[in-house]
């Protein structure tokens, strides 16, 4: 209340059985089974003569959810999704070893929110939150504004009022028995969507735990679509409808009195997510500071050249990247001049050089990315093969050994007929391969940037580098080597993924929790999913996909592709910095900019929001806006255009086709024809030019990109790979 933080003391109150108060408000807490589960019972009485009304009062659950160090960290558990709803709540936190916990509470929670360790003072008296979580809160009431899908009444308790709440703690063992184990105990609607994204047109489908469901789904006008429903079991339907047009839509599910609701995407071209990023990237400055996230628009800026040339944008751009690179570099001995045990700089810069090299065909734009390659592995490359900033390894800080890749692969296709380019393609290509192997025998004992956790970026980045390299590796042995490598680090880095949530918004967001004090200025610590740093899981997925060719991989990365599409407003075109998850948050932010820089200064360090004159306000469950079109300094909101270079990398020039265990072929990116003994497939975009074929019966595949001319092949039996 008032802005501070007020706890009481539990005093025995017979078996099992607890009480305190607070303000008059007086709690019962008992330890009970409830429908043959371990639950709390928590009555709230408020004996006051006046209305309670706090900020939040709740339940810090006491979970361990510290992950400070290996290999402690596989068991604890993490807050991976909490989910309000107006007649109820549910959730699951889960852990690296992948076992998950479930929440339930068939009475309504107004909000939750976590509690974060306290991080460092810079510049005194200042400080930056941490990157710990200590705890979960279930904020039993809270105070408004909140999501429209949750209650909307719990902001009080009036004179004499009581209200009780059984939170239930469900064992569901794994993530896929998430809502059969749930609906098995408790009489609460769920939906389970396995895909969230949909070009417009598409049919959505998905299943529906209910007894008696009324289902409606209204676009973002407040027109009701037409919906089908069958029921497939007992307590289970099917549900299916057209989304004509791009745009977002609710689905609401109602089952006597419990309400569910869910969030589906239809969304824009792949072209157009392009140009828009690009846009943006002028939009929005392009900084020559001490991280490279503050440049990292070139990437998106770069691709949409590649694939979308306009001569006066694409010149703007390089323009912009010349003038930030002669800033940031020594022209002459190709190395970083500030900062340069920041390798991840380094290694970002060359991975733009290459996409400017394949997007203009300038040499010297390989020449440079070759030379700065060269100084990199020199300066950070130890015995053990991994890249060090000091005694720390960064290889897996923004996937140091895929950058160096990505030039090697740029090499290979011009060593066949230049031995320099040759020599340059194996020295790379050995050097980030050592590196990745040095990842895979850590066994999930890695290091990075900032304080050790069980941090998002570290386990996606080595998962997604050791999966690359298994891509790129031709022996059998050694492809299963790595991939096995690869998905046993995948699999762990499940409890930070958004894999459950009915929200195309959401889905497959990475719940990254310390970024807004650096990228936008924002105080305290929130939730960000998805965030620029979620694509890292998602090239893993795509990697996945290609290396096993289990469907869940590539449903995973094309419901990311959709979340991070949808960072760009559906109807403006304008590009937002990240989702933030929690559902209320009182937040601050620096609102005026620094008076002693440009954005054409060079600019270093983090910048504390409190330097600057700073605005407080609500926020829940929203986009949040950029701020590099007007703050001067060093802010690392561009690291959002890592989201469109995953998008350029794995789904914007190609097509995929999948043959089901029922024996129907689901395409994505393109459309699919049975015709006999023959596939027809038409890719949906005129970039679309490569098909991958995943097929268990022998066959006939004709592909047409997009008012291009028919290819044919035939397919043999079990056949997983490219064919065009």
């Amino acid at each position: 209340m008032d802005g501070k933080e007020y706890k009481a003391e539990w005093i025995p109150n017979g078996y099992a059985s607890f009480r305190t108060s607070l303000f008059g408000v007086k709690c019962e807490l008992t330890y009970r089974e409830y429908k043959s589960v371990p639950t709390i019972e928590v009555k709230l009485h408020n004996s006051s003569a006046v209305p309670f009304q706090p900020e939040k009062a709740g339940l810090k659950l006491g979970v361990d959810t510290y992950m400070d160090k290996y290999p402690d960290w596989f068991g604890k558990y993490f807050p991976t999704l909490m989910r309000c709803e107006k007649t109820h709540f549910y959730g699951y936190l889960q852990t690296p070893s992948e076992h998950t916990l479930g929440i339930v509470s068939e009475q309504p929670i107004a909000s939750w929110s976590v509690d974060y360790n306290l991080g460092y003072m810079d510049p005194p008296p200042h400080w930056f939150m941490g990157h710990r979580i200590e705890s979960l809160n279930l904020d039993l009431m809270n105070e408004l504004p909140l999501p429209d899908r949750n209650p909307q009444n719990l902001y009080e308790l009036k004179q004499g009022e009581t209200k009780t709440w059984l939170i239930s703690f469900i064992n569901i063992g794994t993530l896929d028995n998430l809502e059969s184990e749930i609906t098995r105990t408790y009489a609460l609607p769920l939906l389970k969507i396995e895909q969230t994204t949909y070009q417009p047109g598409d049919k959505a489908s998905f299943e529906v735990y209910a007894t008696s469901p009324e289902i409606q789904i209204i676009d973002d006008k407040g027109k009701i679509l037409p919906v089908s429903v069958r029921q497939s079991s007992k307590g289970k339907s099917k549900v299916t409808s057209i989304l004509p047009e791009t745009g977002l839509y609710t689905v609401t599910v109602t089952d006597g009195e419990k309400q569910s609701e869910a969030i589906l995407l239809a969304r824009h071209s792949w072209q157009w997510v392009m140009e828009q990023a690009r846009l943006a990237t002028l939009k929005y400055h392009q900084k020559a500071t001490s991280h490279a996230e503050s440049w990292y628009g070139f990437y998106s800026a770069f691709l949409a050249a590649r694939y979308f040339p306009n001569q006066e944008l694409d010149k703007q751009v390089s323009l912009r990247f010349n003038y930030l690179f002669d800033l940031l570099h020594d022209s002459a001995k190709m190395e970083p001049k500030y900062y340069a045990s920041r390798i991840q700089n380094t290694s970002t810069t060359i991975g733009m050089l290459v996409d400017k090299y394949e997007a203009q065909k300038d040499i010297n734009d390989l020449n440079k990315a070759a030379l700065l390659a060269d100084w990199m592995i020199r300066f950070s490359q130890r015995e053990d093969g991994a890249y060090y900033n000091h005694g720390t390894i960064y290889t897996s800080v923004i996937y140091v050994a895929k950058s160096i890749l990505e030039l090697a692969l740029a090499e290979k296709e011009l060593a066949e007929k230049d031995p320099v380019w040759k020599d340059a393609y194996n020295r790379h290509y050995t050097s980030a391969k050592r590196a990745i192997d040095q990842l895979v025998a850590s066994q999930g004992d890695f290091q990075t940037e900032g304080k050790l956790t069980f941090e998002d970026g570290m386990i996606s980045c080595s998962a997604l580098q050791i999966g690359m390299l298994a891509v790129l590796e031709k022996d059998g042995g050694l492809r299963k080597h790595y991939t096995d490598a690869m998905l046993k680090i995948l699999n762990s880095h499940d409890c930070l993924t958004q894999l459950r949530v009915p929200d195309a918004r959401r889905r497959q967001g990475t719940m990254r929790y310390w970024e807004a004090q650096y990228d936008v200025q924002m105080l305290p610590n929130m939730f960000n999913s998805p965030h620029g740093w979620s694509a890292w899981r998602a090239y893993a997925t795509y990697y996945a996909y290609l290396l096993t060719g289990e469907e869940k991989w590539l449903m995973q990365t094309f419901n990311a592709m959709g979340a991070f599409s949808n960072l760009l407003d559906y109807k403006t075109g304008d590009l937002r910095w990240a989702f933030v998850v929690d559902p209320h948050l009182k937040v601050e932010q620096a609102c005026s900019a620094d008076t002693h820089y440009t954005a054409d200064s060079l600019s270093f360090g983090n910048p504390h929001p409190r330097l600057y004159e700073t605005r407080q306000f609500v926020i829940g469950e929203q986009y949040v806006n950029m701020i590099s079109d007007w703050q001067t300094v060093n802010t690392q909101d561009n690291d959002v255009h890592e989201l469109f270079k995953c998008i350029g990398e794995t789904v914007l020039i190609n097509a995929f086709i999948i043959e089901r265990p029922d024996g129907s072929v689901k395409g994505y990116n393109c459309d699919v024809k049975r015709k006999g003994n023959t596939l027809e497939v038409s890719s949906f975009e005129k970039q679309i030019v490569h098909l991958h074929c995943n097929l268990k019966q022998a066959c006939q595949v004709k592909f047409k990109p997009f008012k291009g001319k028919n290819l044919e092949k035939t397919i043999q039996a079990d056949f997983c790979d490219w064919i065009f």
